[in-house]
């Protein structure tokens, strides 16, 4: 599961506040993202089984995830 935001500034702040909690991340501009939002970014998780998870931890810290793909 990748998760998508409208900028790299996002998806860095994303990243870094799922690794506060071991949610581990690979920062990503695949195709998918691209088809998504076209100016996205995109955040890669590790564990797909945790991605309510990661959208509780983001929405507290502030981060809107504007999208998903399936990877």
């Amino acid at each position: 599961m990748t998760l998508i935001f409208t900028s790299v500034t996002y998806a860095v702040k994303a990243q870094r506040l799922l690794a506060a909690v071991h949610i581990h991340t690979t920062l990503t501009r695949s195709p998918a993202v691209t088809a998504v939002r076209g100016c996205g970014y995109g955040l890669r998780l590790a564990d797909g089984g945790r991605f309510a998870e990661a959208a509780e931890v983001l929405s507290r810290g502030g981060v809107k995830i504007a999208g998903t793909a399936k990877d």
